[in-house]
């Protein structure tokens, strides 16, 4: 069965077409947003087989030892909208064991809420992608590459590029470690 990897947004998702051009998979865009993947990636689950799926994109970092351009395995995920459940990998991938592990905490919405935040990373997708993943009993990862602070939203300070070229490296290491 392939791998299927899935990023809310074509320019994300082209970094693992590069990398794993030369394998099996299969590739969602889900679209932004906790209700789209959760929609996109119930279609496709309730349909295929996956030995494994992947969710990957760029994320914000709440720490400093997290600069742009660091790719994390985002290991556990909340919501930040409902803090208190703790969604958890239920087994990290030791193929993974190169890249930092990493809370992930997801928001729609930016408001004072990021301040009091205790996670790593956010996303907007994370914490929908391990509910679906888990529902599903399908194994599952998500890498992040951090392209901004959170809080901040001034795009200037951004680094998108640097980010989807660590990440499609963070992919290449990934997929020989599989061999």
């Amino acid at each position: 069965m392939p791998i299927l990897f899935v990023a809310a947004v074509d320019f994300e998702l082209d970094v693992a077409r590069t990398a794993w051009s030369d394998r099996p998979a299969r590739f969602l865009c889900t679209g932004v947003g906790a209700e789209a993947t959760v929609r996109a990636l119930e279609a496709v689950l309730a349909g295929e087989s996956f030995d494994r799926v992947v969710d990957l994109g760029v994320a914000g970092s709440y720490r400093g030892d997290f600069p742009l351009g660091t790719v994390v395995h985002v290991v556990s995920e909340q919501n930040g909208e409902s803090p208190g459940i703790l969604l958890r990998q239920p087994s990290p991938w030791p193929e993974l064991g190169f890249l930092p592990a990493a809370t992930g905490n997801t928001l729609q919405l930016l408001d004072d809420r990021y301040r009091r935040v205790t996670a790593d990373v956010e996303s907007m997708e994370g914490a929908a992608f391990f509910e679906t993943c888990l529902r599903h009993g399908v194994p599952f990862a998500e890498l992040r590459a951090v392209s901004n602070e959170v809080g901040e939203r001034d795009h200037s300070h951004w680094d998108i590029p640097l980010a989807l070229k660590r990440l499609q490296s963070a992919l290449e290491t990934f997929k020989n470690a599989l061999q």
